[in-house]
């Protein structure tokens, strides 16, 4: 099979939305999810089970409630966040002393973990670059125009990432690079670019190239710098 640049542009697509999944780490080390279930004792509460990816006895679950103190549901992004909190705080005498669910698997209770996470928010920078990949990784999900299409995206550094962008008839044509902030004034993690995400649309149509970087960039034929313009906004 011959495949055009069309083609090859979208098999690239489909491997930056793919691997998007796998910017954030749950913790030290590599934990994976091995499983997702509700908790067969309380009501309104997940139980996520990780381990090492190659062994199953490195299992260890932590229960997490759904919704807050007040009834209100908890993002599922915020609940990651706190998931990576609550491993990290984790000793060997909590795994040790946890009770154990049918298949032998230790059990953490993170409520506190969740309800402080509410309470103050805490993202890493890996939490920000998923989350401003993820708005431009789903046009069908998104309203942002059906034309424009996530082909990639890079960490610059702790501040700022860069998010290629195209369209499924640029063919051949290399994408653009939009830079946004992954920290606010603060210097706190900010989590999604929602003014980014309704403003381009509007950029695009003709004001974006005040914005234009002089720098080159391999992955890109031009870079657009964001950061400032939003943090006007």
């Amino acid at each position: 099979m011959q495949w055009d640049e069309r083609g090859l542009s979208g098999l690239q697509a489909q491997l930056a939305q793919e691997l998007l999944s796998h910017v954030t780490a749950l913790g030290p080390g590599a934990r994976l999810v091995r499983g997702v279930v509700a908790s067969p004792d309380r009501s309104g509460v997940g139980r996520v089970i990780l381990w090492d990816g190659q062994q199953l006895d490195t299992s260890l679950a932590f229960d997490m409630p759904l919704t807050d103190a007040h009834g209100g549901n908890i993002p599922s992004g915020d609940l990651a966040a706190a998931l990576r909190s609550a491993l990290v705080d984790c000793s060997e005498r909590d795994i040790e002393e946890a009770p154990r669910d049918a298949f032998g698997i230790p059990v953490i209770d993170a409520s506190a973990a969740v309800h402080d996470f509410v309470a103050q928010p805490r993202f890493h920078v890996a939490d920000a670059l998923h989350a401003a990949a993820a708005t431009f990784s789903d046009s069908e999900q998104s309203e942002m125009p059906a034309e424009l299409r996530l082909r990639g995206f890079l960490l610059l550094d702790q501040s700022v990432c860069r998010l290629y962008l195209d369209t499924p008839d640029s063919q051949d044509a290399p994408p653009v690079g939009i830079d946004l902030p992954l920290r606010d004034e603060s210097g706190a993690v900010v989590i999604g670019v929602t003014a980014a995400h309704a403003a381009l649309p509007i950029l695009l149509q003709g004001e974006l190239e005040r914005l234009r970087k002089d720098v080159q960039d391999p992955y890109c034929h031009a870079v657009y710098d964001l950061v400032d313009w939003l943090a006007d906004c």
